[in-house]
């Protein structure tokens, strides 16, 4: 049971320390990440599921037209608002014109209504991390990086009030304040 405590004492440590490795990770991916050809990018709706959640983060790669498969998940950027979509390709086209795609969502009941030009493709998801999506967009925003950092403030300061034994204040287990203690003399000691 006094296992279970301390585990309980350090919880706040942990998850600070956690937080701190995912969000620096997390940071330096969406720094270097670009100057490799990928990009990441936040799934913001359910059509992929059970495959890839909603708010999952996805990082994609550049691929070569001729390279693309049926069962490839890509994203790609649609229609006149240049909406961004990531479906898995269910039939290649091949048009006069050059390569089309037919895509659709996992769990959607039918394909997409139109199909799509390869030069539409961002590229082919290779990684998807479920749930981390939110914390990619929360770091692309001010407000967003402000409620990271503010997390991050209130675990420093509870771990920073728990202290190095694990009790509040520097308390002892008799709840005793070790500050400012001395032994008391014998000369002092009652009889």
């Amino acid at each position: 049971m006094q296992s279970l405590g301390r585990w309980l004492r350090r919880l706040p440590e942990i998850a600070l320390v956690g937080l701190t490795v995912v969000v620096f990770a997390t940071a330096l991916a969406l720094r270097l990440l670009p100057s490799t050809g990928r990009t990441v990018m936040v799934v913001s709706g359910p059509s992929m599921e059970p495959a890839i959640g909603l708010g999952a983060a996805v990082i994609v790669n550049r691929v070569d037209p001729a390279d693309l498969a049926v069962g490839d998940v890509v994203s790609m950027k649609i229609g006149p608002d240049e909406a961004v979509f990531t479906h898995r390709i269910v039939r290649l086209v091949d048009r006069p014109d050059g390569l089309w795609i037919e895509t659709k969502g996992d769990a959607n009941k039918t394909a997409d209504p139109a199909i799509t030009p390869v030069t539409a493709v961002i590229g082919r998801v290779e990684v998807s991390i479920p749930r981390l999506g939110y914390l990619v967009a929360a770091l692309s925003s001010p407000s967003g990086t402000g409620v990271v950092l503010g997390l991050a403030g209130i675990l420093l300061a509870i771990v920073m009030l728990i202290g190095p034994s694990g009790n509040v204040s520097g308390a002892t287990a008799t709840g005793r304040s070790r500050r400012g203690t001395a032994p008391v003399p014998e000369r002092l000691k009652p009889a």
